[in-house]
């Protein structure tokens, strides 16, 4: 029987996953900075050994304990998709990943997934065993279920700091064919039986055409008391580029 992923959850906001496998536990996403203390001292109360990280992406919020881990453990693995290794070193990881990742990649028991989009080179997991999608910021959990891509007043953050919003809109769709029970998600809790709320969220963002004025609003003032003014910009940008391709 395949023993459940544990759920590490920092501020209520942000989740990493220690997903068992056969020769130990594959970590999915190294969070914030302090995060390391939690996952080896749970890793520790089970016994088993931390064997590698997989990146979705290499955003600040998913990589903060990469290089303390790797100095406790140096002997760890850190496998990233392929497109996120200029990102990785530009965010300041001191770390050289072991292996990049591509679509239909199998890292243990998961398959690799390629979702760019909110990053470069953003990938999904897959685990087969018991049906769990890691879906990364792809999609965003925080009120409810959307895909990064649409703005949200209550969590700008992740649209804020994606890279393409078009294509994470694309990425999202391609999900809904991957026979998923369960969606984890990099912010936000996880949704058992998540196809139909995969879809609802899916048709949303693909008949935004621009954030609400209030949106808009909220979130600029969100973004300048956390400095990321700069990403506004590029929202609106992909917002009146989605305008017109539509």
């Amino acid at each position: 029987m395949t023993r459940p992923p544990i759920r590490l959850t920092q501020f209520g906001l942000v989740n990493t996953y220690l997903v068992p496998e056969a020769d130990g536990f594959t970590l999915i996403d190294a969070g914030l900075p302090g995060l390391e203390r939690r996952v080896l001292n749970t890793v520790r109360s089970t016994g088993r050994p931390l064997k590698r990280i997989a990146l979705t992406h290499a955003h600040d919020d998913h990589i903060g304990a990469v290089d303390a881990l790797l100095a406790a453990q140096p002997d760890l693995e850190l496998l990233v998709g392929a497109g996120d290794v200029p990102l990785l070193a530009a965010r300041g990881c001191k770390a050289t990943p072991t292996r990049t990742l591509r679509g239909g990649d199998r890292v243990g028991s998961l398959t690799v997934i390629d979702t760019p989009g909110h990053s470069p080179g953003h990938v999904a997991f897959l685990d087969e065993r018991d049906g769990t999608l890691y879906a990364g910021d792809t999609f965003v959990n925080v009120p409810d279920l959307h895909v990064a891509s649409v703005l949200n007043a209550v969590f700008p953050l992740p649209t804020l700091g994606t890279s393409d919003l078009l294509q994470t809109t694309r990425s999202a769709r391609t999900l809904l064919d991957v026979p998923a029970r369960t969606l984890a998600v990099g912010h936000g809790r996880p949704i058992a039986d998540p196809l139909a709320h995969m879809r609802r969220a899916v048709e949303q963002a693909e008949s935004e055409r621009e954030p609400a004025p209030m949106t808009r609003t909220v979130a600029r003032l969100v973004a300048r008391l956390t400095g990321m003014g700069s990403a506004v910009a590029v929202v609106g940008k992909n917002a009146a580029a989605k305008s017109t391709h539509d």
